[in-house]
């Protein structure tokens, strides 16, 4: 940055500008011949500031310049102004007007006499000003115009190191945000203190009660074999691009994308339901434009399990990774399997339905009980029936009473009962996938026992 000597003195008096100028901006002295081989002239020419100077001597014409230099881009650092200089305007509104137009500019208010004190000048100027009495030496004016400039050339340095530290700031911030991109932020929140304070190392855990939701398209191999790699991931994107900010919305946090499918946390039970259900009115949206479009409709189905886990970093010194394991997600992702069992778009473990704050807002059944492998007790699972369509919807509801009727004479071995009650229920829903499993299983034509799904 170009050192800046450029001093503006303003002041009523022809001689006292000149003498300004003499002493801030004197003329070079010719070097005697013993001068320039002793080297004596280059010693003082270094000594010496030589400043450039600029004098008006009214001040309305000293506002002028500065509004001239500060356009010209080559402002002043310091002012000396005269606090008496009629006509026009006086020396403390020319300091004022110039402070308007500049604020970085140095202001020297110069005065043989003032019955004000610095602090009501100052008030007067809207502005921080020194106060020098007349008569000033050459040496004070030397040193006022080196401190003013020197202290103008600190201001713009600073400045210049605030702009690189913003720009670096700014850049640091995009980083971040870059980051939790691929880290979600309430995913290192929820690990602990320690974590957002930067001391992320390999193997720290914290154990949580958490909901799990997996969401998956289904039969989305089939469908990535009918189009290009290209339009398959502009596809993924499109469905994710819409689903994402759903969780979001919930104050869910998406733990990572697999392909087309979707794995997200919630503290709340609720905010996983109605993430959900969200997901498929969304769904629903999509697929009319996919259909205008000429594309055919897609479905998803999404599984729901509350329950303890524990979230972590793995991997190694090099290349870390937040995970979450756990039971917990190993179920959620194989109830969102059964989605395609049951022909339903949402299943919620009995876990997440009874942590439900109002089960009843929800329309819902009890669907089946299922056996997981490893597992001594089946894990009921319920179906959200606020999912669906309105007419199709419509026909669920109606259907529910004897569905409900009909699985508890199916639990209590009732077998003729309960093919009367679901056949009563198919005739209000035929396209119940789940009565007609239960009619199957009346029939002999399926396992009597609860759906067994692998450990």
């Amino acid at each position: 940055m170009e050192f800046n000597r450029r001093v503006l003195v303003l002041d009523d008096d022809a001689e006292l500008l000149s003498a300004y100028r003499n002493i801030l901006q004197p003329a070079a002295k010719p070097r005697s011949r013993l001068q320039a081989f002793a080297g004596m002239a280059e010693a003082a020419e270094a000594e010496r500031t030589v400043f450039e100077v600029t004098t008006a001597t009214q001040g309305a014409e000293g506002v002028e310049i500065v509004g001239r230099a500060v356009a010209e881009n080559r402002p002043f650092a310091v002012a000396f102004i005269d606090i008496r200089m009629p006509p026009g305007i006086d020396g403390l509104e020319a300091a004022r007007k110039i402070r308007d137009l500049d604020g970085s500019i140095y202001i020297i208010i110069v005065t043989a006499y003032s019955d004000r004190s610095i602090e009501e000048i100052q008030r007067d100027v809207r502005h921080d000003v020194v106060l020098a009495r007349k008569p000033l030496s050459s040496d004070e004016i030397v040193q006022q115009a080196r401190n003013a400039c020197n202290g103008w050339q600190r201001d713009r340095e600073l400045e210049q190191r605030s702009r690189e530290l913003e720009v670096a700031n700014h850049a640091l911030q995009d980083r971040i945000l870059l980051f939790e991109k691929f880290v979600p932020k309430n995913f290192i929140k929820i690990l602990g203190p320690d974590f957002q304070s930067d001391h992320i190392q390999l193997g720290n855990c914290s154990e949580r009660v958490m909901t799990v939701m997996f969401s998956d398209i289904r039969s989305f191999t089939a469908l990535s074999e009918t189009i290009s790699h290209e339009d398959s991931f502009r596809f993924i994107n499109s469905y994710l691009g819409h689903m994402g900010p759903i969780v979001r919305k919930h104050a869910g946090f998406i733990d990572k994308f697999m392909g087309d499918g979707i794995m997200a946390l919630f503290e709340d039970a609720d905010n996983a339901v109605r993430t959900a259900i969200e997901m498929m009115q969304r769904l629903n949206n999509y697929n009319a434009g996919r259909q205008r479009a000429g594309y055919v409709p897609i479905a998803i189905g999404v599984g729901i399990h509350r329950g303890p886990l524990t979230l972590g970093t793995i991997g190694d010194t090099d290349r870390l990774q937040t995970t979450v394991i756990g039971d917990t997600v190993n179920l959620a992702a194989r109830v969102e399997g059964l989605t395609k069992t049951y022909g339903t778009p949402i299943l919620l473990t009995e876990e997440t339905f009874h942590a439900l704050q109002d089960p009843a807002r929800y329309a819902s059944r009890l669907l089946d009980r299922v056996k997981v492998r490893g597992k001594s007790q089946p894990v009921a699972i319920h179906e959200i029936l606020d999912a669906f369509p309105d007419d199709q919807r419509q026909r669920k509801l109606q259907a529910l009473e004897p569905f409900r009727a009909g699985l508890s004479q199916y639990h209590a071995q009732h077998i003729p009962a309960a093919t009367s009650l679901f056949q009563q229920a198919l005739e209000s829903c035929p396209e119940d996938v789940a009565t007609r499993i239960f009619l199957q299983r009346c029939w002999g034509m399926a396992p009597t026992y609860e759906t067994i799904i692998p450990g």
